[in-house]
């Protein structure tokens, strides 16, 4: 009974900083929706182009990189992020948040942070696969842990 106990105690000491994570998360992509939307806008704007233009993306194809490279970042953000969000959700209801779910979330999100500010920088794929890829790991680690738990 104590065991139990100390893991439900263990378990509620951990879920907030687990749903900060997810806050901060969708934060960020509200954020990259704003300054994607000035940056595009603005583009547009220089381009010529109106609101109707943009019905398929494929006509924004004569904008700059950089709001195209922003407009990238925020349809990733609906891609693996969105497992995250599910994982996240899971965890917390099953109960088992503890020290390393909260770390590999925390580092989930500054991966996706970094990944994003360098996809509208730089965007050179030899660093940004790599982000990618340690977002994906810590997030597999996650989902892995999971699994063990319910098998």
């Amino acid at each position: 009974m104590e065991e139990l106990i100390n893991n439900v105690t263990a378990s509620a000491t951990y879920s907030g900083d687990l749903l900060a994570a997810l806050y901060v998360m969708a934060a960020w992509t509200a954020v990259t929706w704003i300054l994607m939307t000035f940056v595009r806008l603005g583009a547009m704007n220089e381009a010529g182009l109106t609101p109707d233009d943009a019905k398929h993306t494929d006509a924004l194809s004569v904008l700059p990189t950089r709001p195209r490279q922003m407009a990238d970042n925020y349809n990733h953000l609906f891609e693996v992020p969105v497992i995250f969000y599910a994982v996240v959700l899971a965890i917390l209801v099953s109960g088992r948040a503890d020290e390393i779910h909260m770390y590999c979330a925390w580092g989930f999100v500054a991966s996706r942070v970094i990944h994003s500010l360098w996809q509208w920088t730089s965007n050179a794929v030899a660093i940004r696969f790599p982000l990618f890829a340690l977002g994906w790991i810590l997030l597999m680690v996650m989902i892995v842990r999971e699994l063990l738990a319910v098998l």
